[in-house]
């Protein structure tokens, strides 16, 4: 898969598998200083094109890049803009051209990249660069198709394959297993013990999924009723507990309790108001929030972490299975970009070009009477050669090779060459 232009397609960066966070957060970038930087970047000559992926696991610079040595190029130009130390930076990157470059920026938006095997939001922000680029007149039709090929990529990863259909999160988990026995949840009522950080996890994921009846209870009431305004739940004091259980069909843990705060003896009570209808605890506290007898209870389903953890690692091992599928994928779509990248050449396309005229030249030709066709041949054949002489020359000789890229693809555009 030989790259025939004459400006490369390159990637400088830093991401998890690379370098410490110490590093990474010294080379973040907000998405106004990824604006700044390709405009910057462009103007000043480093690259014909360019974009910025940057997360918090990675910060990488895509770009085409002309003769000067892409590596050092752009390792200068993050060390002057952030002032950082241009041999630490060097020491701490990695660095692609060509067909790598464009498989690994398809890897990422497939999630194959990611510190959580198939995640999703990566593919958010993958299309976010390419916006930012845009808005930057630093993305034109090299990274422009680049760009959409990934995120094309990414998306049919996820549609023929499993790798992001299995939960890795001990909430999201949580949420499927509730689902198996409940059906649809958002026609649910969910009490949530606690606003910490998982409890913030499991509202959030509550709240995306459409669960319309959240309660959340807290022993810091001003929290609870933070979060509930955030994920459009409602705040339920501490101390109504035992009214709210028989409420609930989804009871979910999460508090810093030493000791359970939810009893053998409360679901017991509960479920006889609710005459044995079912109920499900989900215990994500450590140590328990639930007793763990009321499994035993008649219709009371209850998970706890060591359950929850092993289908995780059950999930993570689904999702490894699903990986040569995806690379399967991911190797078609670099080849079918690379066989576009590959058209954009000078001679190839002047040749197409020719070919295509004189189709419609032989076409118009054919029309006539045979006595003057060879005349007007003669004619046509050199008025082709007058037609394409200075468009021939002004691309050979254009010096900017965006530029050029641009120039080669509008006329394979225009004149359907690729079809």
């Amino acid at each position: 898969m030989s790259q025939a232009n004459e400006a490369r397609l390159v990637l400088l960066g830093w991401n998890f598998r690379e370098v410490g966070s110490s590093i990474r957060e010294r080379v973040a970038f907000t998405a106004e200083e990824v604006r700044e930087g390709l405009k910057n970047l462009v103007r000043d000559g480093g690259l014909s094109e360019g974009a910025i992926v940057s997360t918090c696991h990675r910060s990488e610079i895509y770009g085409l890049a002309g003769e000067e040595e892409p590596g050092a190029l752009l390792t200068r130009f993050v060390s002057e803009w952030r002032g950082l130390d241009a041999a630490e930076l060097a020491r701490a990157s990695f660095h692609r051209e060509g067909a790598d470059a464009a498989r690994h920026l398809f890897r990422v938006a497939a999630g194959l990249d990611s510190m959580a095997l198939g995640e999703s939001e990566v593919l958010g922000q993958v299309r976010n660069a390419f916006q930012l680029a845009r808005e930057a007149g630093s993305a034109r039709s090299v990274l422009h198709r680049l760009f959409e090929s990934a995120v094309a990529a990414g998306k049919r990863v996820r549609a023929e394959t499993e790798i992001g259909r299995h939960p890795l999160s001990i909430p999201a988990i949580g949420f499927e297993l509730a689902e198996k026995v409940f059906g649809e949840l958002p026609r649910r009522s969910v009490l949530l013990l606690g606003s910490g950080d998982t409890g913030r996890l499991f509202a959030l994921h509550a709240a995306e999924s459409g669960v319309r009846d959240l309660r959340v209870a807290s022993r810091t009431r001003d929290h609870a009723q933070t979060l509930a305004q955030r994920t459009g739940g409602r705040a339920v004091a501490w101390e109504d507990l035992p009214h709210e259980l028989p409420l609930a069909d989804v009871v979910v843990g999460t508090t810093a309790s030493p000791s359970p705060v939810v009893s053998h003896a409360h679901v017991e009570a509960a479920m006889r108001e609710r005459r044995s209808r079912p109920m499900f605890f989900l215990d994500l506290a450590m140590p328990p929030d639930i007793e763990p007898s009321v499994a035993g209870i008649y219709n009371v389903f209850s998970y706890g972490l060591d359950d929850l953890e092993e289908v995780a690692r059950e999930n993570r091992r689904r999702r490894a299975r699903e990986v040569p599928r995806a690379e399967a994928i991911l190797e078609e779509e670099v080849a079918r970009f690379f066989g576009w990248f590959g058209n954009l050449t000078v001679i190839p396309t002047v040749t197409d070009l020719r070919r295509r005229l004189e189709t419609l030249r032989d076409r118009e030709l054919d029309r006539l009477p045979a006595e003057e066709r060879d005349r007007l041949r003669r004619f046509a054949d050199s008025f082709l050669a007058r037609l394409l002489h200075e468009p021939t020359r002004r691309l050979k000789g254009e010096r900017d090779p965006g530029k050029k890229l641009d120039r080669v693809e509008a006329i394979r555009h225009l004149f359907q060459l690729d079809e």
